[in-house]
């Protein structure tokens, strides 16, 4: 029996080449969409699932709140975790990770520049599971001075030799000693970097304002952790409370009964990739550059474009089942009048179905193994079907493939296999039948698509507005140099040859902007103690960068050579004088709380205008400027280039650097494209968005078409009645288009208030947006139904040029 059906489909699909082709084309194509989109949720939800029970870890934030202001880090103090082991049961092990800056390696007469490097306790291969070569986990960060290297570390600097045992002296003269290698960080961990040095190596800074280290506890199984978090806020006064005492002059009962806030919280190991700020509201900001992070958000978007598509899938498979149908009626008469149970033609239909999902998963399978590498570059990913390699796989295609055949073929199945015999074989059996659900099917397959293509839409409005937004100062033409450091004593030399170059109009030293790691600080105004301090930006600044990055000087004056005492001075922006709630700032001083400042005072000189100096996801925060110390110049050095020659330039700044620096890259980017880099999540979603949109439309039209052949075919003598009554093409024509676009306007009516719900809440995450405009939904509405009207159309002028006489033999 089953043989026998095996063969009835095999027949039916080839019998009707085209129909059958476009079936499971729509079908294949929609599989291969869900199964790329699942790798890449699958992909983002399994981070981090190589810890050791990461069930019992957790990160330790801090949440402070002052004046109005709230702030969040994850950076803590260097004395958190050995304080919390010592005196709480349920702290079964630390360890911290700090970062110390770019080194410098010397081997073999070379120079090898790292990096940022990331110091840790010993107990950090507990926590991190990294795949040791050589060495002993246990012991390799015990010692001061030990350091362990990744394999692109060590291949780098001794190449083929083993470096476990060697010496590894610094450019200042330190040495290390390189007790273990271990293979490269899991592109699948939050934590990842080539160094590895011991944190037994440097002064312990006792300081518990001074928040640099990233904390990490192992819990005791079974702790509560609500419970245990209350407790900490004992840290919070025994510990945290005199050192704001010794820098407010208040007591930490007199900074709580002002409405501050300071108070140490867990996040579990496993929320850090996906969850850090939407949950934790942990700014990607103030991550280490070694941590990175995703939103839970766009996997959630993802996912729900994966569903929608497989759903317009399974629908589209389901009307054009239901648009053959009538050429199956009399198959599913006789088969009834000879005895054939209704469950045997379920079974029957399902297992075409089935059968028709085979081959769909075979091609989709098919598709996405020539499309994965273009879908890894969009997404810059690493994914990978898997089918060899996994012993799940196989089956997980298998399972997938026999639900969505179920799915697809269970409708059409007991809808055929419902007809009753002797009506079917008089040639009635569904030639006045409606069916509401068939028609609930296409409304939703264009709501669908209507939601995409708004949402489409908005992501697209939203980048050009980021694109476009005047951001305070002029981001074209300048040049970020982001390893001068390079250059020790002759950063100067360097600067005076820049400045020989005609097209060169400015250079300027800055710490770090644009990227994660703004630093902050709490200041007093005009006020050596008190309850109330403000939480500031800060960024340390030469003379040159108001006219290196054309930002407007509002009030007083900016840094200047020609006072000395400017090392005492401070420049604040328009959102910090906003913030100190007085008429005029200048000349008024600010105290910084700063742990390693020490209350020292700064007279403010100067307030320029607000401009975007972090990303657009954030508002504008109050920001310090503080002048840089001449021995210690800030990490990045920006050139303002003034014609559009910019190979000539850059050719000129690169040949500077090689006269001062033979061996060494220049490493520099242009700042619109680390400006444009702060968005990668936003430009991915909207190259998804764009991609899925149109394969969704492309199978709601799939369904479209198959539906409007069934309502054709179910109306060929009504047309040929109207036909011979002196109806007109046009009128036929008309006559079908009408019921259609009834269908894709109540389409839009459900659509656009969902579309717009979604998109506002997604608006919602950028401090500065776009608004939604109307003209988003109707032109996704003028769009949907020309697309509907044309695919309807082929249907429509066929059925209405067709011979009256013809449509009335019909059957």
């Amino acid at each position: 029996m089953i043989r026998n059906y095996f063969l009835i489909a095999v027949r039916n699909i080839i019998r009707d080449k085209v129909f059958s082709a476009i079936n499971i084309v729509g079908l294949a194509v929609g599989i291969a969409c869900f199964l790329a989109l699942f790798l890449f949720v699958q992909d983002e939800l399994t981070f981090d699932q190589s810890a050791f029970d990461s069930s019992q870890i957790y990160r330790v934030y801090v949440k402070i709140a002052v004046n109005g202001s709230e702030e969040t880090s994850s950076k803590t103090a260097q004395v958190l975790g050995p304080i919390l082991q010592q005196n709480y049961p349920e702290v079964k092990s630390y360890m911290r990770i700090g970062s110390f800056g770019p080194r410098a390696f010397k081997y073999n007469d070379k120079l090898f520049r790292s990096g940022s490097i990331n110091a840790v306790d010993s107990t950090f291969f507990k926590i991190f599971a990294v795949q040791f070569i050589e060495g002993d986990p246990a012991s390799a960060l015990v010692e001061p001075n030990s350091i362990v290297l990744t394999e692109t570390a060590a291949k780098r600097i001794f190449g083929n030799e083993s470096p476990v045992g060697k010496l590894l002296p610094t450019e200042s003269g330190q040495n290390f000693k390189v007790t273990a290698l271990v293979k490269d960080f899991s592109r699948k961990s939050h934590f990842h970097c080539d160094y590895l040095e011991s944190l037994s190596t440097y002064k312990v800074n006792e300081n518990w304002l001074d928040n640099l280290f990233t904390t990490y506890l192992v819990l005791q199984p079974g702790t509560d952790v609500a419970d245990f978090e209350k407790k900490l806020q004992r840290v919070v006064v025994d510990d945290v409370g005199p050192e704001i005492q010794k820098l407010l002059g208040v007591s930490i009962d007199q900074f709580f009964g002002n409405g501050a806030a300071y108070s140490f919280h867990l996040q579990p190991f496993s929320s850090i990739y996906l969850y850090s700020q939407r949950d934790y509201g942990i700014d990607l900001n103030t991550e280490s550059g070694a941590i990175r992070t995703s939103d839970i958000t766009y996997t959630y978007m993802f996912s729900a474009i994966a569903i929608f598509i497989l759903i317009l899938a399974v629908i589209n498979f389901m009307n054009l089942s239901t648009a053959k149908s009538a050429r199956r009626a009399r198959e599913v008469g006789v088969r009834k009048t000879f005895g054939s149970a209704r469950s045997l033609l379920i079974f029957q239909f399902i297992g075409e179905a089935i059968l028709t999902s085979s081959i769909a998963m075979l091609l989709a399978v098919s598709f996405l193994t020539l499309l994965l590498p273009f879908f890894n570059i969009l997404l810059e990913k690493d994914l990978s079907l898997l089918i060899i390699n996994q012993y799940w796989t196989a089956p997980i295609l298998i399972g997938f493939t026999i639900v969505v055949g179920v799915l697809a073929g269970s409708y059409p199945a007991f809808y055929l296999s419902s007809f009753v015999p002797a009506k079917v074989l008089k040639g009635d059996s569904h030639a006045s039948r409606k069916s509401m659900l068939r028609n609930g099917l296409v409304i939703l397959q264009f709501g669908i698509s209507i939601c995409l293509l708004i949402g489409t839409f908005v992501i697209k409005q939203q980048l050009d507005f980021i694109q476009n937004k005047n951001l305070g100062f002029n981001k074209e033409h300048l040049l970020s140099i982001n390893n001068i450091n390079l250059l020790g004593d002759h950063i100067e030399t360097f600067r005076e040859k820049l400045l020989n170059n005609a097209n060169i109009v400015s250079v300027t030293h800055a710490s770090h902007m644009f990227t994660a790691g703004i630093p902050g600080a709490g200041y007093l105004f005009n006020k050596k103690t008190g309850t109330d301090p403000f939480l500031c930006q800060f960024i340390v600044v030469d003379y040159d960068f108001l006219k290196t990055f054309q930002v407007d000087l509002k009030q007083g004056r900016f840094f200047s050579k020609e006072f000395p005492a400017d090392v005492d001075a401070v420049v604040v922006n328009e959102a910090a004088a906003a913030a100190f709630a007085t008429d005029d700032v200048i000349g008024k001083e600010l105290v910084s709380l700063d742990a390693r400042s020490n209350g020292h005072g700064y007279k403010i000189i100067g307030v320029i205008s607000d401009f975007n100096y972090e990303s657009l996801h954030t508002k504008v925060r109050p920001l310090v400027l503080h002048l840089q110390m001449e021995d210690h110049p800030a990490n990045n050095f920006m050139v303002r280039i003034a014609s559009d020659d910019m190979s000539n330039t850059i050719r000129y700044i690169s040949d500077k650097w090689k006269e001062i620096a033979p061996g060494e890259a220049m490493n520099y980017n242009f700042i619109d494209i680390t400006l444009a880099r702060l968005y990668v999540a936003e430009q991915k979603t909207n190259m998804v968005s764009v991609i899925f949109s149109s394969v969704a439309i492309f199978i709601a039209c799939i369904g479209l078409f198959g539906l409007a052949a069934f309502v054709a075919e179910q109306r060929t003598k009504e047309i040929g009645i109207r036909k011979v009554l002196g109806a007109t093409s046009r009128q036929v024509v008309l006559l079908l288009l009408k019921e259609f676009a009834a269908w894709v306007l109540i389409s839009n009516i459900i659509a656009w208030p969902v579309a717009w719900y979604v998109m506002n809440g997604w608006l919602e995450n950028f401090a500065f947006h776009t608004e939604m405009s109307v003209s988003y939904f109707l032109i996704a509405g003028i769009v949907t139904f020309l697309i509907a009207s044309i695919t309807v159309g082929f249907h429509a002028v066929k059925a209405a040029q067709t011979n009256p006489v013809a449509s009335m033999k019909f059957d």
